[in-house]
């Protein structure tokens, strides 16, 4: 019995070292897979803050094209129905 545990426990360390091995790398592999998942939402992030700042500087624009719009519009409207002196 002594000759079983004696040839046995060298391969059970050795399995058990592997293993470690094993999971050691693929630990390694997750905070890899980690690291560029998070660069990927931090720049994913910063594109959508930076296409919303457009778009409001835009509508922005837009809306003080309209009220230019709307106030000579109103103008000409005033002139054409005050009475010329």
């Amino acid at each position: 019995m002594a000759d079983v545990t004696q040839k046995t426990l060298p391969a059970m360390e050795k399995l058990i070292a592997e293993q470690t091995a094993r999971f050691e790398a693929a630990v390694t592999e997750i905070n890899k897979l980690q690291s560029k998942s998070i660069e990927q939402v931090n720049q994913f992030v910063e594109i959508g803050t930076r296409v919303a700042k457009e778009q409001l500087a835009f509508a922005e624009q837009i809306g003080g094209e309209w009220r230019k719009l709307v106030l000579a519009a109103t103008r000409n409207a005033a002139e054409l129905f005050a009475p010329k002196a």
